[in-house]
């Protein structure tokens, strides 16, 4: 998610393949209680988390999140970098909501090929099934690799979390 540099230890540059993609992505700011919130979009370099969280640009955390594969789900675990920030008081990206890019810093090699597997497969113009990470029920069809299920969260489960 960075407009110039490297990423992590991958070695490729920011320019790479974003696609939509939305799923939970649970973060863990230095020395605070975990949170939780869902991403708009995704690279093998990064991904953009939609937050009112006050990050500070270069700040470290630890996330995680899931992504749909051919016979169960592959969760992604990693240090990550705040890259930019996109709040109300310096807001870079006008059409991304409040939030923050972050740098992926150490993917393992696995998880890494995963990632690119599932970017590879992305097929906007075909709908992955979408259902409620916590009750299961169908949240409907988005754009994503075609016959896969992806994870959101349903209105009824995310008023019982706030």
């Amino acid at each position: 998610m960075l407009t110039s540099g490297q990423s992590g230890k991958t070695g490729r540059r920011s320019s790479m393949e974003r696609i939509i993609f939305e799923t939970a992505v649970q973060y863990e700011p230095s020395r605070e209680s975990q949170h939780s919130d869902p991403c708009c979009d995704l690279s093998e370099g990064g991904l953009y988390i939609r937050t009112n969280y006050p990050f500070d640009t270069d700040e470290t955390l630890t996330l995680s999140f899931s992504i749909p594969q051919q016979e169960q789900d592959v969760s992604i675990s990693c240090q990550a970098r705040v890259a930019w920030t996109n709040f109300e008081t310096n807001r870079r990206k006008t059409v991304y909501p409040s939030g923050v890019g972050v740098q992926f810093l150490d993917l393992s090699c696995e998880d890494l090929t995963e990632l690119s597997k599932f970017i590879g497969a992305y097929d906007e113009n075909k709908k992955m099934n979408i259902v409620c990470a916590w009750c299961g029920s169908n949240l409907g069809l988005r754009n994503g690799p075609f016959g896969k299920t992806s994870h959101g969260i349903c209105r009824q489960c995310r008023e019982q979390l706030n």
